[in-house]
């Protein structure tokens, strides 16, 4: 019996530490989801060349004319300016030729978004053609001009209002309902987005990265373009290919009932459930630990990165701090587990402790596939009109580069996630193991509870008011006879009365 209960007990305790170390279980479901129910991702077009010549020249010109410029040649303030390009990443540069703290005295009273907006080359210029889900449509009419990661570029069913982020919970304006809308797609050749793309090296003034063409983001259409936040990939387009892109997208829907799972287990968070974001998702909280480590640090946010209400955005006098702590700010470790000595990040301090971010219950992944075709612009430029595809008919291809962005399947990945057990379930579990090994069951639990408690009780209530009622008895009077336990013998009992009537006669 005692080797039974022991068994039992384990067997308990297993069950338990089993349920508590993965309470949760992902399964696929078998079926998929269309690809026409899920958004399209958001893509970005960008040029390597991130000022442009034409857009600086100007700005030069404006700036010699002020008083404090006076010293100034124009091919030393295009020098000069050629520093702005620090805003987009710390890399070294010749301190000789890029002096910060000059080139801040020499732009006076300027906001910084607005000045590299007004410098970054635009859409106007990079886009000649474009067409979606087989219709052609005007560029403008398909792309706007945003903030992300690289600045300022041509982006394509980026759904976030606007630039400004992180607002209170009273203020912020988005829910689940809005990803209901957006651009979809469907899987078919001519499906998806098609863009033709002018590369101009006349306009060249400043590269963010040393490569020619243009770089083609994707993110998720609610998230902010960012890369060590997650939900983003890139690919450089090189002038004079035809690149397609096929995108292969996963989508995972968590039940609620997974939510009295404590975080630390069930290791996500939904969208209503943080403190820390009006709306949360994984992309999201990374970039806000991020830019308020730099807040504190720089007391700045950059301007590459969305702007936070009350908060400077850095300007040039902020370029030093910046450098000191960019490879920082890009190492994320959202994780609070200790890391191995081995593994830690020494030369970028540690990274960033981010413990709050977890990633999303649910959400849509993607992934993306990349083929590159070389194109011959000046045979293309010879085939007529009759025989050109609608959205490419009258377009000169010299200098241009094509992107057809496209769903590669018909149905994407669904995924469903849940408790592996639901509390009557693991109840179910325990009975059925005590049961097997010991015969115990839970009636025989409540039994057990009922009688040394309840029935126990009321026994020993019984017995002392039974023991008070003869002792009040016995003291009340004390002249009466005691009662005794046997009363007088009737001799008629012992014989009977047959016996006393044949005595008589």
């Amino acid at each position: 019996m005692i080797s039974g209960l022991i068994c039992s007990v384990s067997l308990v305790w297993i069950t338990f530490i089993r349920y508590y170390q993965a309470p949760l279980v992902t399964t696929q479901m078998p079926e998929g989801v269309s690809v026409s129910k899920i958004i399209f991702p958001a893509v970005g077009i960008c040029t390597n060349n991130r000022i442009s010549k034409t857009a600086v020249e100007e700005l030069a010109r404006n700036l010699l004319k002020e008083e404090r410029n006076k010293n100034y040649t124009e091919k030393q303030m295009l020098s000069l300016l050629l520093g702005l390009g620090l805003l987009y990443n710390q890399q070294p540069m010749n301190e000789k030729l890029v002096q910060p703290m000059k080139l801040h005295r020499a732009l006076g009273d300027y906001d910084v978004n607005e000045l590299m907006r007004n410098l970054t080359p635009r859409c106007e210029d990079l886009l000649m053609r474009c067409a979606w889900n087989e219709i052609p449509m005007n560029c403008s009419d398909l792309f706007d001009f945003r903030l992300t990661m690289n600045g300022y570029c041509c982006t394509f069913n980026y759904l976030r209002q606007s630039d400004i982020t992180f607002e209170d919970k009273s203020g912020g304006a988005r829910s689940m309902d809005m990803y209901k809308y957006g651009n979809k797609s469907n899987f078919d050749f001519g499906q998806g987005l098609k863009a033709l793309i002018k590369l101009n090296t006349s306009d060249d003034f400043y590269y963010n990265m040393p490569l020619k063409g243009a770089q083609l983001q994707f993110s998720d259409a609610y998230d902010f373009p960012d890369a060590p936040s997650g939900s983003f990939s890139m690919q450089i387009v090189n002038p004079s290919v035809e690149m397609v892109v096929l995108v292969t997208a996963s989508f995972t829907e968590a039940s609620r009932d997974i939510q009295h799972v404590p975080a630390k287990l069930r290791r996500c968070l939904f969208y209503d459930e943080s403190s820390y974001l009006p709306f949360y998702t994984h992309s999201d909280c990374l970039l806000k630990c991020r830019m308020l480590f730099l807040l504190a640090k720089c007391k700045c946010t950059p301007f590459n990165m969305p702007k936070m209400v009350n908060n400077r955005t850095c300007d040039m006098r902020d370029i030093p701090c910046l450098k000191v702590y960019n490879a920082q700010s890009t190492t994320v470790r959202p994780d609070v587990d200790t890391i191995p000595i081995e593994l830690e990040l020494d030369m970028v301090g540690g990274g960033i402790n981010c413990p709050m971010c977890y990633p999303s219950c649910s959400k849509t992944a993607y992934s993306y596939d990349f083929m590159n075709t070389k194109i011959w612009p000046d045979y293309l430029n010879t085939v007529p009109d009759s025989d050109r595809i609608d959205w490419l008919q009258g377009a000169n291809f010299t200098g241009t580069s094509m992107v057809h962005v496209k769903y590669a399947r018909e149905v994407a990945d669904c995924y469903g996630q849940n408790v592996i057990m639901k509390w009557f379930d693991l109840i179910s579990n325990i009975g059925s193991t005590c049961g097997f090994v010991t015969g115990f069951s839970f009636v025989s639990v409540i039994e057990f509870i009922y009688f040394y408690t309840v029935k126990l009780y009321r026994e020993i209530n019984n017995r002392r008011r039974q023991e008070k009622r003869v002792g009040s008895e016995t003291s009340t009077v004390n002249n009466f006879e005691p009662i005794s336990r046997y009363r007088p013998i009737y001799w008629n009992e012992l014989g009977g009365s047959t016996q006393w009537k044949l005595g008589s006669h």
